[in-house]
């Protein structure tokens, strides 16, 4: 069984994955996260404002990830081999 490689793990997201996919990936991941335990808590109408704000949050980071870090970290992986 491999072992957990966050450098893996970052080129995964940043190379392996079409950015479409990628983008729906990171939304549902905010939405779950933020949108679920806020339906148990308050109600539908605050799971759909607060997870759809995650989501879009995290589909943000997500782009930032590939315009400004992943170039950059794929830079770096590049010249120290």
């Amino acid at each position: 069984m491999p072992e957990f490689n966050l450098p893996a793990l970052l080129e995964f997201i940043g190379h392996d994955l079409s950015p479409v996919r990628a983008v729906i990936v990171f939304f549902l991941i905010g939405y779950v996260i933020v949108g679920l335990p806020l339906h148990f808590r308050q109600g539908a109408a605050s799971r759909d404002i607060w997870g759809t704000a995650a989501g879009v949050t995290m589909a943000a980071l997500y782009a930032a990830f590939i315009v400004g870090v992943y170039p950059a970290l794929h830079h770096t992986a590049v010249i120290a081999h």
